[in-house]
């Protein structure tokens, strides 16, 4: 090799990580805000189709979807890792987590009619609301925040598996 040859290696190597790397990017902060407000404008959805059928499961995989995206690609807390979009090693991921999110999605729906037709046959004490809830919609709603949460730390786990294996590869 000559020493030409080996000064472009350590170039091609000393480039700063893409999935590192992340720039203030307006673009960026316009679809992380967007999956943020769509995240809690959910409530006014919930409402305007609530009554309707099958209302209420679309209303929360409306809210599901963008929390998901948006605590999975977001830096979040504690100084952890962003996904960016723009990375190569996630941009590969993007077709498994989508089907994971499908997945995801579909059995969030089977439970949530299941419970909502079950609801009709359960004791008054556990449909009627005290305190602004009732223990139904509350457990309801914890189901799906933890089922959220479950999907959120698997989906941080495979990029960072991805990740860290692209970069075995390159070292």
């Amino acid at each position: 090799m000559n020493p030409q040859e080996g000064a472009f290696i350590q170039d091609v190597t000393c480039q700063p990580d893409p999935c590192l790397s992340q720039e203030r990017s307006i673009l960026r902060f316009a679809v992380l805000g967007l999956l943020f407000f769509t995240m809690f404008g959910t409530v006014l959805l919930l409402v305007l189709l609530g009554d309707r059928p099958y209302g209420i499961q679309l209303s929360s995989i409306v809210g599901y979807t963008s929390a998901v995206a948006l605590y999975t690609f977001s830096r979040n807390r504690n100084n952890m890792q962003p996904f960016l979009l723009s990375c190569p090693v996630v941009r590969r991921q993007l077709p498994m987590l989508i089907r994971r999110h499908l997945g995801f999605l579909a059995a969030l729906f089977i439970v949530q009619t299941t419970a909502l037709r079950l609801r009709p046959n359960l004791p008054p004490h556990l449909i009627t609301p005290s305190r602004g809830a009732s223990p139904f919609a509350i457990i309801l709603g914890g189901f799906c925040a933890c089922f959220a949460i479950a999907q959120i730390l698997s989906n941080r786990s495979l990029l960072e598996r991805a990740h860290l294996s692209a970069q075995a590869k390159a070292a």
